[in-house]
């Protein structure tokens, strides 16, 4: 091919992206470095509910751990730690305060059922976790674990402080703009849903992973792209793409995979996105007002528009990182593992279009199971924080 016959698309491409980038904002940039480590150094199968609280009480402990020994008290702390230039620093701030309660409330949780054990101490506040914490730092059993997992959750603490410390110059799922917003926590505990990005995919993927959603019975929300979903519209009917998704929760991921915080026509995406789920799912139960914003960008007027409609943004607070190549499928279920024992509930993140949410679920799903955790459907989400808060 000729330079000039390739310059020229090259050039529009560019071109393209530069609108994109003035009109919408760029997302931030993803983390250098992503969270996961060996499950399998962790001394014993987690395979009932009592080996998974003594887990969660163990990843626990070491995330409260790395948070006590990283300085993150001042801005130039905050800088060093996740390379921001210009850090918030009272959101960092915030969002430690709220981990910390979190933490503490999730270790209460995990000792319900350890109360007949030798050793099980309870932690009435977060110094008295700290100490725990400190403590259990001394069993020489579980040393190879111990360093691993806390070279987890020092990786996992950076990716959350460098999200918090761009918030809300870039929105994300790191902190809510309005009480509205779900973004996990607020399933009761050993509850989980399942949530995908992005489809539907242009190949088979989506319908594979359906394909196991109905085998097992369970309800996800499916986040689709408008133009994607438009796309297959003309290639489908309306009526058979239902039945594809019947027992799923179709809702919008806006027109296209942009970042709507500074997006000019980000109604226009929302109520296009709307009338496309409508021809599919007419009385779905999320609809087109249940919305994830692309990297999770938003701002306080969409929040207020989806709740004039019943809707509500919905975030995450378990991301599998699936569309990374960085992680592979088996490091990918063991930080999927991690952050579920850590945060003992919440909505799961992955995306339609990559293979690898398919091979990951069947893992998850048999882990779910012997440690006596819920998968919730979507359905049950709408029913339980449907409408206005």
């Amino acid at each position: 091919m000729s330079r000039s016959r390739t310059a020229r698309p090259v050039r529009a491409w560019l071109a393209g992206a530069l609108l994109a980038l003035l009109s919408a904002g760029a997302p931030a940039a993803g983390p250098t470095k992503l969270a996961s480590y060996d499950r399998t150094l962790w001394p014993e199968s987690i395979d009932s509910p009592q080996r998974f609280d003594r887990a969660s009480r163990q990843e626990i402990l070491a995330l409260v751990r790395v948070i006590e020994r990283t300085p993150l008290a001042d801005a130039a702390a905050i800088q060093t730690f996740t390379g921001v230039k210009t850090p918030n620093a009272e959101g960092v701030a915030r969002w430690l305060e709220e981990t910390r309660r979190r933490l503490l409330a999730n270790y209460r949780a995990a000792s319900r059922s350890c109360e007949a054990e030798a050793f099980c101490p309870p932690a009435a506040d977060w110094p008295a976790l700290v100490q725990l914490a400190g403590q259990a730092a001394g069993d020489t059993t579980t040393q190879a674990w111990r360093q691993a997992a806390e070279g987890f959750h020092t990786t996992y603490l950076y990716e959350q402080v460098r999200l918090a410390a761009l918030f809300p110059r870039i929105t994300s799922e790191i902190a809510r703009l309005d009480d509205s917003e779900l973004n996990g926590f607020e399933l009761p505990d050993r509850q989980f849903a399942l949530s995908f990005d992005d489809g539907p995919s242009g190949n088979d993927e989506t319908e594979r992973l359906l394909h196991w959603l109905r085998e097992h019975g369970a309800g996800a929300f499916f986040f689709v792209l408008g133009e994607n979903l438009e796309r297959r519209l003309a290639r489908e009917s309306a009526a058979s793409l239902g039945e594809r998704y019947q027992g799923q929760c179709l809702a919008s991921h806006g027109y296209s995979h942009i970042p709507h915080q500074k997006l000019a026509g980000w109604q226009d995406s929302l109520e296009k996105t709307a009338r496309l789920i409508a021809r599919v799912q007419p009385a779905g139960p999320a609809g087109g007002a249940w919305f994830r914003p692309p990297y999770g960008q938003r701002n306080a007027e969409q929040v207020a528009y989806l709740k004039a409609r019943d809707g509500r943004v919905v975030l995450w607070n378990i991301d599998s990182q699936d569309w990374n190549a960085k992680l592979q499928p088996a490091a990918m279920q063991d930080r999927l593992i991690t952050l579920m024992l850590l945060w003992r509930r919440g909505i799961l993140l992955f995306h339609d279009i990559h293979p690898k949410a398919r091979t990951a679920l069947p893992g998850i799903g048999a882990f779910m199971e012997k440690s006596g955790l819920a998968m919730v459907g979507c359905g049950e989400v709408v029913e339980g924080f449907g409408g206005e808060s």
